[in-house]
């Protein structure tokens, strides 16, 4: 087979490729699981296996036909719990047992032990799978979401009672075990805290806004841009720093990257929800380039469970994160993005979508075509940045039809 130490990577996503390129600097033999045909870590892995990294078994499977060391997702939320089932099994190191891994994707676990510990987030009501809404308390309007979903996958906003009914439907059907939240909207700024946690206390290393819209007949939330820093007071980012500590301690979480989204609303703050792994998208190069820390690399070691040093500075730079977002189509070409790349515009560009790859818009994720990274002295000079950019870049299919969303980019 190979002499090298063997490492299933679980989930073909585009920060997947750096988490490759490290394990490969680590010298492990990658075996990539993911259900696509060509995911866009695929070509940088040793080996491609074309099964579900929901598949616990299969996993397993797979796992031990090539004697592996290491079973990982960096990004993956329901990949986590594969992950550690499979190094239970195998007793293989992992950052948190199996059973934590497969509660804490529990959005309505999550809220319980969330308002039990004075956390601070919205009243909400956790629907069982054969269960009916009865004695509604919640003030509309009201989020839907399985409470397993992966990312913002099946996540809606009802105004009455007649959307909340259809979107439960579909929320239950996305959901691993048709198990539903609804929980009261909060209204204001979202935010993305990525942290580290080290000694059971929470290392912020960045915070970012996240720019989103809810769209479409079936109320799409997508986030198509986050910016670095945000504009929150300083009363918020003490109850931030507080809450994810708690969080931590709360659920036995350390020595692992913990990424958490919060509502502020001027000095109060809102929790709606959080994973033990590293944020989505490009994230991890953001906080790279922003802090120097390198949570790719302490998300290995916190799977090899070794003790993560957590050193970082904060940057005095703005950056944002631009998703660039397709009509329903088959993706074939982007143009424009190298020469912004050449002029330093462009910080660097990472494709969601490979050429072939369909582009859908039922869900967020399905609509991604890229994430482009932008940085600038002020807030003002990435957004100058940002509007030259999608003034210039182009998406196309096969047929040469344009189906870049040019309408979705951060404007203030």
């Amino acid at each position: 087979m190979t002499e090298r130490k063997v490492a299933i990577v679980l989930g073909g996503t585009s920060p997947h490729i750096e988490l490759i390129r490290q394990l490969h600097e680590r010298n492990f033999f990658v075996v990539l699981v993911d259900y696509l045909s060509n995911p866009p870590a695929k070509q940088y892995a040793d080996v491609h296996i074309q099964e579900s990294t929901l598949d616990c078994e299969a996993v397993l499977n797979v796992a031990i036909e090539f004697n592996a060391s290491l079973v990982i997702s960096a990004c993956v939320d329901q990949a986590n719990i594969t992950a550690c089932y499979v190094a239970e099994k195998l007793n293989l190191p992992r950052p948190y047992s199996y059973e934590l891994a497969n509660n804490i994707t529990n959005k309505g676990y999550m809220k319980e032990v969330m308002v039990a510990n004075n956390i601070p987030t919205t009243r909400y009501v956790f629907l069982d799978k054969d269960e009916n809404l009865t004695n509604f308390g919640l003030r509309f309007p009201v989020m839907v979401k399985p409470a397993d979903s992966c990312a913002a996958s099946g996540v809606k906003k009802a105004n009455n009672f007649n959307e909340l009914s259809v979107f439960l439907n579909d929320a239950k059907k996305i959901s691993r075990t048709g198990r539903t939240v609804v929980e009261e909207f909060f209204s204001g700024v979202e935010v993305s805290v990525y942290a580290f946690i080290k000694d059971r206390i929470a290392n912020i290393l960045m915070i970012s806004e996240r720019i989103s819209i809810i769209e479409g007949e079936n109320q799409v939330l997508k986030c198509y841009a986050t910016i670095t820093p945000p504009n929150i007071s300083e009363v918020a980012l003490a109850k931030i720093q507080e809450s994810t500590t708690c969080i931590a301690n709360v659920f036995n979480l350390d020595n692992t990257p913990l990424h958490v989204q919060y509502i502020i609303d001027g000095d109060e703050i809102s929790v709606i929800e959080f994973a033990p792994r590293v944020g989505g998208g490009i994230s991890y190069k953001n906080i790279k380039s922003n802090t120097g820390f390198d949570i790719i690399s302490s998300t290995i070691d916190s799977y090899l469970q070794k003790s993560v040093d957590v050193r970082y500075q904060c940057s005095n730079r703005y950056f944002s994160v631009n998703l660039v977002y397709g009509v329903p189509s088959t993706f074939h070409r982007m143009t424009g993005i190298e020469d912004l790349l050449n002029e330093g515009i462009v910080d660097s560009i990472h494709y969601h979508k490979t050429p072939g790859s369909v582009i859908t818009d039922d869900r967020a994720s399905g609509g991604r075509i890229a994430a482009i990274l932008i940085s600038g002295d002020t807030r003002q000079d990435v957004l100058d940045k940002v509007k030259i950019t999608f003034e210039r870049i182009n998406a196309f299919d096969s047929n040469g039809n344009q189906i870049l969303r040019k309408d979705l980019y951060i404007k203030q």
